[in-house]
Formats: structure tokens, C-alpha cells, sequence
């Protein structure tokens, strides 16, 4: 589901709804206003991939007014293709301290009330949510990170403080789609046959959300929502690193657990 978010300026801050429920809000930012030829247009809050400084800190001014948060809640990490998972708890002091989110793919919490999130421009944006250990995760799952286990990685974190997979629903955020994901037989080995498509022509195509809902159905988690469009064939409505160019703006899934209600 797509909703419409506008400011007193008539700037407009467009999401498509993940998760929306009593225990956790997710969603991914879409590009919005349009400038053809400006590959940075749109609504993007991402600080490493050469946008104008200010144009991201009035998106993420603009995010975080309308989520209700503090700016210094919004937790965005420097990603680098890794398999660093980083837990944010109760106890990390706010803003987080410089340095702790660079080389970072992946964020575990079980915080509410602060956003956390990962930037993505057709690699694979992963939420996860267990409602009952009201415990959550954002994971940026490119094709580099994915063959390496950043997503059995950030279960593990999970597992770990106390989540069960059998608990946790996945919702793939936006990204590029097998019919567009054409790769050399390089990389294409790197996946099982089952996620490789050689019906599109010379070249072999991954399916690389697929891949991951297999990831994620190994360890248990069987739940999971699968992407609703390829970013690659839609770049006036998402970012698309194929399609703009490595320098460009870019779609940002988050998630905000939510505070428990107190009982009557």
C-alpha cells in the first residue's frame, strides 16, 4: 500500500507500507517529485552516495517530523556490501556515536519508539519483525552480502536475544526483480541453480529476493512478503542504481517498533 505524506511546503514524502501493526510500523520511502535527468531527485535521506547534503538533511527532517521522532532517533548506517550486524538497545546512547554505523548491513533492535533503517537502489531491503519478543531487524541484503550470510547473520543476532524464528515475519522492501537481474555466469555461480533463470536470453538472470525468502525459509522463518514491483523497470517511482547510475539517491526501509500498551 502507497500512501502520500506532505509537509506545510507541499513537499510530498510518498511510503509503501510494509507492516502496520499494534507492535511495529515498516515501510519503504519512494522517489515522489521527479526531476527527469537528475538522478538525485526525489525523496531520499541517503548521506554517502554523493546527494546534496542539504537536500538529505530536510528528507530526513521531513521523515522524521512525520513519524514523530527525534532526529537524532533516526538511525542510518554507512553500508559496504558486509555481513556487520549491529544491535541497538535500550542502553546506546542517542544520537549513536560517530563511527559505530559505518560498515554496517544490517541493524538488530528490540528499541522502540527510534527508526532504524538501510538504504537500497535495487539491492534487497529486508524487515523483520517478531511480535512477540517484540524484537525487530532491517537488513541491506545486496547479491555480495547475501552469498556471504548477512541474513542468516542478523537471525543469528535475533536468536540470540531471544526471538524464534517460527515468530518472525520478513517483508522484502523494494528492489530489483529476476526478470531484470541479469548478471555474468561470474556471479550466477555463486547462487543454486534453483534461483538462477537462463529463460530471458544469452545472459543468466538471479533471483535474488527469492534467494533470500530461501535464506530466510532455512532458518525458519516462513513468513515472508515478497517485493511488489522491480525497482530496475520503475525509476520515476524507485531508485535504481541500474537505471540512474551508482550516483543517485536512494529508497530507504525502515522500522519503528512500537511501545507496548499499558493494560486498563
Amino acid at each position: 500500500m502507497t500512501v502520500m505524506l506532505e509537509n506545510q511546503e507541499n513537499i510530498s514524502m510518498p511510503l509503501e507500507i510494509l507492516c502496520d501493526t499494534p507492535e511495529a510500523f515498516a515501510a519503504s520511502t519512494l522517489r515522489g517529485d521527479v526531476v527527469q535527468g537528475d538522478p538525485y531527485s526525489g525523496f531520499s535521506v541517503c548521506h554517502y552516495t554523493g546527494d546534496n547534503p542539504e537536500h538529505v538533511a530536510v528528507c530526513r527532517r521531513e521523515l522524521c517530523s512525520r513519524l514523530g521522532v527525534d532526529t537524532g532517533h533516526l538511525i542510518v548506517p554507512h553500508q559496504t556490501h558486509s555481513v556487520s550486524v549491529l544491535y541497538i538497545g535500550p542502553e546506546e546512547p542517542l544520537p549513536v556515536v560517530a563511527g559505530r554505523l559505518d560498515e554496517v548491513d544490517a541493524i538488530v533492535t528490540d528499541r522502540p519508539g527510534i527508526v532504524v533503517g538501510v538504504n537500497t537502489a535495487d539491492c534487497v531491503p529486508v524487515v523483520l519483525v517478531d511480535s512477540i519478543g517484540r524484537r525487530g531487524a532491517v537488513i541491506h541484503a545486496g547479491w555480495r552480502g547475501a552469498v556471504a550470510g548477512i541474513v542468516p547473520r542478523t537471525l543469528d543476532e535475533m536468536t540470540v536475544r531471544g526471538s524464534r524464528p517460527a515468530d518472525i515475519r520478513a517483508f522484502i522492501g523494494p528492489c530489483i526483480r529476476v526478470e531484470d537481474f541479469e548478471v555474468g555466469e561470474e556471479v550466477a555461480a555463486r547462487f543454486p541453480e534453483c534461483c538462477v533463470d537462463r529463460s530471458y536470453g544469452e545472459r543468466p538472470h538471479v533471483d535474488l529476493s527469492g534467494f533470500v525468502a530461501r535464506q530466510l525459509a532455512d532458518v525458519g522463518v516462513t513468513a515472508v512478503t515478497p517485493p511488489a514491483a522491480s525497482t530496475l523497470s520503475h525509476p520515476d517511482k524507485y531508485f535504481s542504481a541500474r537505471a540512474l547510475g551508482i550516483s543517485s539517491g536512494r529508497i530507504f526501509t525502515f522500522l519503528r517498533l512500537r511501545t507496548p500498551a499499558v493494560p486498563d
